[in-house]
């Protein structure tokens, strides 16, 4: 009894380190293969109990979903930020035959811009489009020097297609069950 005991705590004590590291070295820009940027940051292993108290918000947005959160395996944050300067050409145009007016439209993958200029009034209509997509996987070894002995880590890798977003913030929160 006292050796599982003595297990437990240990078990439980490397999952609070892990998460203490997580938490201190936060989100790393890297590159893919392809050129494109992408976001990695290690996983927290929470209890629900843990998460209600430590990230109210993503609780709160557990039970906004319609989940129980004794059912809740993972929940992810991302925040992506996107700023892309366009220049483009005003051109002359003539609505319902007497008013002139600028008119400027932009298109590519990711924005749709649409736009007109009468007298001092600007009208601008702007659309984005974006995917995240995020993979969660055994990373690196936490003790690499042990070898195939040591357990790999859990880490996520997020990507934007928007090659002009960057991704600014996200953590994914793994939920533990009791035993």
């Amino acid at each position: 009894m006292i050796w599982k005991s003595n297990q437990r705590l240990r078990e439980e004590n490397q999952r609070l380190e892990s998460n203490v590291r997580s938490l201190s070295v936060g989100l790393k820009q890297i590159q893919l293969e392809n050129g494109a940027l992408a976001g990695q940051s290690e996983v927290l292993t929470l209890r629900i109990q843990e998460l209600k108290t430590l990230f109210p918000i993503q609780f709160k947005a557990i039970l906004d979903a319609g989940v129980k959160p004794a059912r809740t395996q993972q929940v992810s944050t991302t925040v992506v930020e996107a700023e892309k300067h366009i220049i483009t050409t005003l051109r002359d145009s003539v609505i319902h035959d007497t008013v002139s007016v600028r008119v400027f439209s932009y298109s590519d993958p990711w924005y749709s811009i649409q736009g007109q200029a009468h007298g001092d009034t600007q009208r601008v209509q702007i659309q984005s489009r974006d995917s995240l997509i995020q993979v969660v996987y055994k990373g690196e070894r936490s003790q690499p020097w042990l070898w195939i002995l040591s357990p790999r880590r859990l880490q996520q890798r997020i990507y934007s297609s928007n090659p002009n977003s960057i991704i600014t913030y996200s953590q994914l929160i793994n939920i533990q069950k009791h035993e």
